[in-house]
């Protein structure tokens, strides 16, 4: 025999045990606590016994009314729980297709500024730019800024603030050059631009420029 069938009858032994305890002490060793309250039953004038036998189909009532009371409230609960089960699972199958659709946009988003900007070098970039328009750079100053930490590009970009001098440059040249900064597909902004005019010049300004951009962590 094997062990769960070992431990099955013993389980069923423990059953019955407790089975025929809870039934001698209900109803006594031979029954003999039913045998006094018939014979007592019986003993009762026809008035009293019909009281009796009211007041115990009373109580029946009231037990099997009770009953199907639980049993109603219990089932008007499990499908209140079933309905909010279906409805949390409605919600968590569209929260899980918005996730998708989201983290979809997130990670074409991140390949195309990872594209853009993995082989940015600032200082060549905006050399290049400068001298395409004949423009001199005086000074390029770089500094790291990592994003915010709720910012879910934040484990894999940082930003990157440029500082430029342009030195003895018109108004026309500089906006030539901001723009073609901003169209330069980097993903480039400017973030502040000062201007300052030159002594014995209306012409040409001095200007400082502070740009953003991108740098993939690696």
């Amino acid at each position: 025999m094997s062990a769960i069938a070992v431990a099955t009858d013993k389980v069923k032994g423990q059953i019955q045990s407790i089975l025929m305890q809870a039934r001698t002490r209900i109803f006594g060793t031979n029954n003999e606590r039913i045998d006094f309250l018939m014979d007592s039953f019986y003993k009762l004038n026809p008035n009293q016994r019909t009281s009796v036998m009211a007041g115990v189909i009373g109580f029946v009532v009231l037990c099997v009314f009770g009953l199907l009371m639980l049993y109603f409230s219990q089932v008007g609960q499990i499908k209140s729980d079933l309905n909010n089960t279906f409805s949390a699972m409605h919600e968590l199958r569209t929260l899980r297709t918005n996730y998708e659709i989201e983290d979809t946009k997130f990670d074409k988003l991140h390949d195309l500024i990872t594209k853009r900007t993995s082989d940015l070098r600032m200082k060549p970039e905006f050399e290049k730019i400068a001298r395409n328009l004949g423009i001199t750079i005086d000074g390029v100053t770089e500094k790291k800024v990592p994003l915010a930490s709720d910012n879910p590009l934040a484990e894999k970009l940082q930003e990157v603030h440029v500082d430029l001098r342009l030195g003895n440059i018109s108004i026309p040249r500089l906006l030539n050059f901001l723009v073609d900064v901003e169209k330069s597909n980097k993903y480039l902004r400017v973030m502040d631009l000062k201007i300052a005019g030159r002594y014995g010049t209306r012409l040409f300004f001095d200007a400082q420029v502070k740009i953003r951009g991108y740098n993939v962590i690696r």
